[in-house]
Order: structure tokens, then sequence, then C-alpha cells
């Protein structure tokens, strides 16, 4: 299955990827207030490759699935490599879709299931899964470009980070520090061997994982302490 991971790696690099001057953090607040109606809406509409979905849209539906029912839970990658060699692509295809199915936002989840396409000369569904990744992408590079803990970016689970370093950022992570402002710090190597930090905000993964070890019986409400 290895060979197959790089075939993407020059295209899936998101426009809004790139270095830009202003940034546009999520609306924990009204992510949380639109309830689960417009939440399933909007993510519906994502599911259909809704074109007219707003960068602002893009940020509800991915940061909203940690307040409404679709955690990004991790692909087993062992699994995964274990299934394609004893079943193929076929198998490899019907178990990252099950996946999606509890997990429709998950960014290895999505990247993996359109190179599985890619390889069943399915153009439809190789456009329709690198659509969504893409998307995906751009709302969380919207918030930052990850080179200090004010530019960070926003991720809603661990997952998500190193699917970005490895293939988006195209790096090797060598080492991790949570910081006082609740970011992740890790030090990473880029290929020309330079080595330098990038940071992922992580507030809203921590109180996530508070809340499930928490005896609160309270609805969970994130608050976001933005950085001064």
């Amino acid at each position: 299955m290895k060979k197959y991971w790089f075939l993407f790696v020059a295209c899936v690099l998101s426009g809004a990827a790139f270095a830009q001057e202003a940034f546009l953090l999520p609306d924990y607040e009204g992510i949380q207030n639109m309830g689960q109606a417009q939440y399933d809406s909007l993510l519906s509409r994502f599911q259909a490759q809704d074109t007219t979905l707003s960068i602002v849209d893009l940020q509800a539906v991915y940061y909203g699935s940690a307040f409404y029912g679709n955690p990004s839970k991790g692909l087993n990658n062992k699994r995964l490599n274990a299934i394609f060699e004893a079943e193929g692509n076929k198998g490899a295809i019907l178990y990252v879709d099950s996946v999606l199915t509890s997990s429709p936002l998950n960014l290895d989840a999505l990247r993996t299931r359109f190179i599985l396409a890619y390889n069943e000369n399915d153009s439809v569904a190789t456009r329709a899964y690198l659509w969504k990744y893409d998307r995906l992408l751009d709302a969380i590079y919207a918030t930052g470009d990850a080179r200090s803990e004010k530019t960070a970016l926003h991720v809603v689970c661990v997952d998500d980070e190193y699917t970005i370093m490895y293939y988006v950022m195209q790096v090797n992570p060598e080492g991790q520090t949570l910081t006082s402002s609740l970011c992740d710090k890790i030090d990473i190597v880029t290929k020309n061997g330079t080595k330098l930090p990038v940071y992922f905000d992580v507030q809203l993964v921590l109180a996530l994982n508070n809340r499930m070890f928490s005896s609160d019986k309270k609805p969970f409400h994130f608050t976001y302490k933005k950085l001064e």
C-alpha cells in the first residue's frame, strides 16, 4: 500500500495552504449556537460538493464535527495495509468507506480514499474525495500558517496534525511540546534538512479530551481563548 501514498503529494496542496496576510479563526461560539439541524444541512452540502460553500461554512463543517457527532477518528494504517495485502484495492476501499461512514471529515481517510479511487481509475470518485480533502485543508489553513503560536493551525484532533505534516507540509516531526498557550509546538525537518518548529492550536482538542474524563453533567461548551 505504501507505494501509492505519494502519488498525489504535488496536487493536494490547497490554494489556502500558501502564506497569506490575514487569517480567519473559527467562530467557535457561532458554530456551537447553530444547532444540529443547521450543521447537518452544511455537512450534507459538503458531502454533495457544493461549490457555493464559503470558507466560513467550511470551517463550520470541520470544527463543528467536534460538537455535532462526527468526531475525526483515526484511520488504522496497519489494518489498512493488511487488508490491502490480503484483499487488494477493493478490500481497502470497503475498509476506508467504513471509517468515513462514522468519520466523514477524517483527513487521512479522505486522502487515502482518493488514492484508492485513482487506483481503480474512478475519476469521478477521485475528484470527489480530493475536493473534500482540499476544502477541509482550505478551512484549516485559513486559520494560520503554523509559523508561530499566534498563527497556529487550528485542528480538531491530533491525527489531523500528522496528516498535514506528512502529506501537505511533507516534513518529518521529531519532537513535540505543549506550550503555555495550548499549542502543540512540533519540531520538524524539511526535505532539504532544515529544522524548524510548526504550531497547531489544540485548545479544542484538549477541551474535548478533558470532557471525556469529566464527571460534569452539563452540556459541553467550548470557549476559545484568543492569544493577544
